[in-house]
């Protein structure tokens, strides 16, 4: 039989894709996928060299921090090295890394990159069986933390913090108002939306003669951790990754908390929208309504915040002599609060399992939480056992003033039973994220505007997030 030159000449070219591909995806020949399986009883005994890429190291306090935490677990595992690079590069040579099989054995991720890159690229070790085996309490980690981690039940991330949206306030305004104070309310479990809403109306000024105009609050309703919440806090759910779509519009009780959300700015005008955090690549054609340019302490109420800048926020108050404070974000009626973390994860072409996984697991431990946490830039920690510990309720960046400063740090870890994924890549594919982060930052300036109406944004964002999540998955 004769050969057909052209079948020739496809064989050959597919199997050139095929080694490209092979070399692209598998590396080097001595790449071995680590499933993070262990052998009933096995006890690990971590040693050797592993290398630790944290590679947004920006400041003296980030680098402290990691190795303070890899000196901690040195001192608990003498036979292990870690070789710390603290190189800053750009997200992009991460993932190149990822994809050639190169980056190091322990390195640092982004909440947004567990479910890419332990589901898509499937890059990552599980760790659930070193769980057990070196004996970490995850009945001690916060609940969401721990699940911020977890992708299709099993644990892929290990975070370095806790970190949930609160509310700065404008306490002498308050005062002025005649209102309860908010922590007040926040102790009798009656800080919900409708309450919240009420303060923000009354603290509004209408008169324009008065000597200082004031707004109820400034929310960053184009931010996934703001508006998230909105769309969980009535009951609804926006996401079914069994059925791989989206449902904004089809639930009611999504939908209600959308127009929740455009009703606080655009009827109740008490709210200056702010745009920051978005994200997406839509332009967002609103101004910040009738409140921009007001000043962030002393015209505006309520600001939502995060530990990381509660420091500077705090000196900006302190700076105009304003009595302030912290205190959580009010209760909807299906209590849900935007939380959000960064860790770490094992990559599964590690050579040394057991050390890379002892390092990343210490993080839910007290030591590795106190050395990692417990000095200039630390956060707020991920266990439990250490939420009353004074080390890391410090106000300013000076570790030797008083901690006991009367703030209510209480907020940063109040209601963990009602925390939710702070961004839309925890749980849906990047490419859906995307198109969900697009619509969700122009859904309040539009809809107040008049340019598009909630229904037709969010019908939008359906059928768009839909089709497109249709390509994705064949099977």
């Amino acid at each position: 039989m004769k050969t057909n030159a052209k079948s020739l000449i496809k064989m050959a070219l597919a199997l050139a894709v095929a080694i490209i591909m092979t070399m692209v995806f598998f590396g080097c020949k001595d790449y071995v996928v680590q499933g993070g399986e262990l052998p009933p009883d096995y006890k690990p005994e971590p040693t050797g060299k592993i290398k630790l890429q944290y590679y947004i190291a920006n400041s003296e306090s980030d680098k402290r921090s990691v190795n303070d935490w890899v000196a901690a677990f040195q001192k608990q595992y003498p036979n292990v090295t870690v070789q710390a690079d603290l190189s800053q590069v750009g997200k992009e040579v991460i993932a190149a890394q990822i994809a050639s099989k190169s980056v190091g054995d322990v390195f640092f991720l982004w909440e947004t990159d567990v479910y890419n890159y332990a589901s898509v690229h499937k890059a990552l070790m599980p760790l659930d069986y070193y769980v057990e085996a070196l004996n970490i309490d995850l009945g001690d980690v916060f609940s969401a933390i721990k699940d911020m981690g977890t992708v299709e039940g099993k644990l892929y991330m290990v975070m370095r913090d806790y970190n949930h949206i609160v509310l700065r306030y404008n306490r002498d305004l308050i005062k002025a108002a005649q209102l309860i104070d908010p922590i007040e309310l926040e102790a009798e479990g009656t800080w919900d939306w409708d309450t919240f809403r009420s303060y923000c109306i009354q603290l509004t000024t209408q008169d324009e003669s008065a000597d200082v105009q004031t707004v109820g609050c400034s929310l960053r309703l184009g931010y996934a951790p703001i508006y998230i919440p909105f769309l969980e806090g009535w009951g609804g759910s926006w996401y079914d990754k069994e059925e791989k779509k989206v449902t904004f519009k089809s639930d009611e009780r999504v939908l209600e908390g959308v127009n929740a959300m455009v009703s606080f700015v655009k009827n109740d005008d008490c709210c200056q929208y702010n745009p920051a955090g978005g994200g997406g690549s839509i332009k967002n054609t609103a101004e910040q309504n009738d409140f921009a340019g007001y000043n962030t302490e002393s015209q505006i109420v309520f600001n939502d915040t995060e530990f990381p800048s509660f420091a500077s926020a705090g000196q900006s108050y302190e700076s105009k002599g304003i009595d302030w404070d912290i205190v959580s974000m009010p209760a909807f009626p299906t209590h849900k609060v935007g939380t959000g973390a960064t860790g770490f994860a094992v990559f599964n072409g590690t050579k040394n399992p057991d050390a890379a996984a002892a390092l990343c697991l210490s993080l839910y431990t007290e030591e590795g939480q106190r050395a990692y946490n417990g000095q200039v830039g630390g956060s707020v920690p991920n266990v439990r056992s250490l939420a009353d510990a004074l080390f890391w309720r410090v106000p300013f960046a000076d570790k030797s003033i008083d901690p006991d400063d009367g703030k209510n740090y209480y907020a940063f870890i109040s209601f963990p039973e009602a925390d939710t994924y702070g961004q839309v890549e925890c749980v849906v594919p990047p490419e859906i994220a995307s198109i969900i982060k697009d619509y969700m930052a122009t859904v309040v300036p539009n809809a107040v505007n008049g340019t598009r109406s909630v229904d037709d944004t969010l019908n939008k964002l359906e059928t768009e997030a839909n089709e497109k999540w249709g390509t994705l998955y064949t099977d």
